[in-house]
């Protein structure tokens, strides 16, 4: 007797917590597309990123040509791109409307 009671518990247990787990997973899954949705629509456009660029860049010796960055857009988040000696470097990223530029920009740009 004390074993099916034990059985009924357990199956007890278990459908609660996969109804808790089915409906916290609703939530996050909707929270997610919330998220991605604000992602898509506040996604940087190119001329962002060229301006912040410009402003990091300005006190750099060397001289850098208009079309050595690239955006790589992946429409929720961008990357910002900076071809040197025929290698390409990731410097930067933009999402939810802004642009990032990573600390060592600058010595990526100087040395190769």
């Amino acid at each position: 007797m004390e074993s099916i009671l034990v059985v009924i518990l357990i199956i007890a247990a278990v459908y609660i917590v996969y109804k808790i787990f089915t409906a916290l997973l609703k939530w996050i899954l909707i929270g997610l597309v919330i998220v991605l949705a604000i992602a898509w629509f506040s996604n940087p456009d190119e001329s962002n990123h060229k301006k912040k660029f410009k402003e990091i860049v300005k006190n750099i010796p060397v001289k850098i040509k208009d079309d050595a960055l690239q955006i790589d857009d992946y429409k929720v988040f961008s990357l910002a791109k900076v071809k040197v000696d025929g290698e390409e470097k990731t410097v930067g990223v933009g999402a939810f409307g802004k642009v990032w530029y990573f600390d060592d920009v600058k010595e990526k740009i100087m040395n190769p």
